[in-house]
C-alpha cells in the first residue's frame, strides 16, 4: 500500500512540474502580434528600452530621438489601449545599443504610423 501511495505522489509531483514548464516571465503579460512596421523614436533625449512592458522592468539602455525601430507586437494596458510596443532596433542606436536589440517602449515615444490602439489591442 505504501508503494502505491508513494508512486501516486511521485506521479502527481511530476505532472505538476511538467505543467509549470511553460510558465515564465513571458507569460506574465499579454502580447498581441501586429503587422510589423518601421518607425522612429521621437521627441526624447532618452527613453528606456525595457526587457518587459513595465516601468519596473530592467532597462536595456536608452533610445533617443530618431533611433530607428521596427514594431513587432503590442501589450494592452488599461481599457484595451496599447500602452507598450515591442520593438527591434533597425540600426545601431545613437547611444550604442546594437542593431536587432529587442525590447519594449511606451507607445508615446514612437512616431506613429497608425493611431494608438489600432495595432491588435
Amino acid at each position: 500500500m505504501n508503494k502505491r501511495i508513494s508512486a501516486v505522489a511521485t506521479l502527481g509531483a511530476a505532472l505538476l512540474a511538467v505543467g509549470t514548464l511553460g510558465a515564465g516571465p513571458a507569460s506574465a503579460y499579454a502580447v498581441h502580434n501586429v503587422k510589423d512596421y518601421n518607425t522612429t523614436v521621437w521627441g526624447t533625449d532618452g527613453v528606456n528600452l525595457r526587457s518587459t512592458p513595465s516601468v519596473k522592468s530592467k532597462s536595456k539602455g536608452l533610445l533617443v530621438d530618431k533611433d530607428k525601430v521596427r514594431v513587432t507586437a503590442t501589450n494592452p494596458g488599461g481599457f484595451g489601449n496599447c500602452e507598450w510596443y515591442r520593438v527591434t532596433l533597425s540600426a545601431k542606436s545613437k547611444t550604442g545599443l546594437p542593431k536587432n536589440t529587442v525590447g519594449w517602449v511606451k507607445w508615446a515615444y514612437l512616431k506613429k504610423n497608425v493611431d494608438k490602439g489600432t495595432q491588435g489591442c
